[in-house]
């Protein structure tokens, strides 16, 4: 997880062999008090054998460039 200054802000890793075929991981990153979600950008990849390899998001937001996801307010608010 990156600022949108590109800074890096929380990463992870999740055991060998998840997320299994088929089935879904869950993971959560807490970031310092007082951040603001927004604009924030998700990245993901998965190593195979000491390669690194970008995941595709499945998602109807765009995405960017680089293959991560911006992370935007979803819900319209006095609508």
């Amino acid at each position: 997880m990156e600022s949108e200054e590109g800074k890096v802000l929380k990463s992870g890793c999740l055991d060998p062999g998840y997320p299994l075929p088929g089935k879904l991981r869950q993971e959560e990153f807490v970031v310092p008090q007082g951040t603001k979600f927004a604009g924030l950008k998700l990245g993901a990849e998965i190593e195979v054998k000491g390669m690194r390899y970008p995941v595709q998001w499945a998602c109807r937001q765009k995405l960017n460039e680089d293959g991560s996801l911006t992370l935007r307010p979803n819900l319209h608010h006095g609508v």
